[in-house]
């Protein structure tokens, strides 16, 4: 399996009853070092201002610069330790529209899945992943990027049709279940992937923190369990780690449902600490078989 993730990587300040931590962000920092941690081999195409000692903490070996103005910087703040979906974000945002001049020089045929990972509307338009997905890659879509906008330095969400409109090009869709109501407008997420589904999305996953996960596929609905983490540490990442998990399950199982599970177990490891994911696939497998 090859896999390609295209976004933003930034800069987190995450506090946590009142502490700071300063650390590498964004969800290719976060899938990217899942990805490679579980085994699968991933390149990300990141745009960001410069190189340097912050981009350390990457593990993945395979790193594309697409060069932006500067690099975004990401406040967020979980005013109650014991409810990590509570969660209140700013940021200092830079340009980082990715074009597709920025892939003329790379053969996206090779990679088996291309993942989009957005950090606000204008980074990734629809027309790139239009043009993209006729590399003939399946492709993963994390939409909560095309509905952020910026306020002084607060985030709001806008324009939903923004996401909708990528849909008919989307493979996976990965979303929690705040932003899914957003989008559709709709409460009840078995309605809301009925029109996601309609809107050209084949299979939709909606996470829904302690409450689990549920998973859309074929006109299929799959509850999946949380695990409860031994430790709350950092749950920054943890939908990011989420989807990683599932594409790595993706070789693993050929059921919905056990994928879920794999993808909930490993966002239940990237809570127990500070930063990504670094688990391996047997780990994981382990932690499974004794749930």
């Amino acid at each position: 399996m090859k896999v390609a993730i295209v976004g933003p990587i930034f800069k987190d300040e995450i506090i946590i009853n009142g502490k700071h931590c300063l650390q590498l962000g964004s969800p290719p920092y976060y899938i990217g070092n899942a990805l490679t941690a579980l085994g699968v081999e991933t390149t990300i195409f990141g745009s960001f201002g410069t190189k340097g000692g912050w981009l350390k903490e990457l593990k993945c070996k395979k790193l594309i610069h697409i060069k932006a103005k500067g690099t975004t910087k990401f406040i967020n703040e979980y005013p109650y330790k014991e409810n990590p979906n509570l969660r209140v974000q700013r940021a200092k945002i830079c340009r980082n529209k990715i074009t597709l001049s920025d892939f003329k020089n790379h053969n996206l045929r090779k990679f088996d899945y291309i993942i989009f990972c957005p950090t606000f509307h204008d980074d990734i338009s629809t027309l790139l992943i239009e043009k993209i997905a006729k590399s003939g890659a399946k492709i993963i879509l994390a939409p909560q990027g095309m509905i952020r906008y910026l306020d002084g330095d607060k985030i709001v969400w806008k324009k939903p049709e923004i996401a909708i409109n990528a849909l008919p090009h989307v493979d996976f869709l990965f979303l929690d279940e705040t932003e899914s109501k957003f989008i559709t407008k709709i409460d009840d997420l078995f309605q809301a992937s009925r029109i996601l589904t309609e809107k050209g999305a084949k299979t939709i996953a909606i996470t829904q923190g302690e409450k689990g996960s549920m998973i859309f596929s074929e006109r299929k609905r799959y509850k999946i369990k949380a695990f409860p983490p031994k430790k709350l540490v950092d749950p920054t990442g943890t939908g990011d780690s989420y989807l990683a998990g599932f594409v790595k399950a993706l070789e693993l199982f050929g059921n919905p449902l056990g994928r879920g599970e794999f993808a909930a177990m490993t966002a239940t490891f990237s809570i127990e600490k500070k930063g990504a994911f670094n688990k391996t696939t047997n780990e994981v497998l382990r932690r499974l078989n004794q749930n």
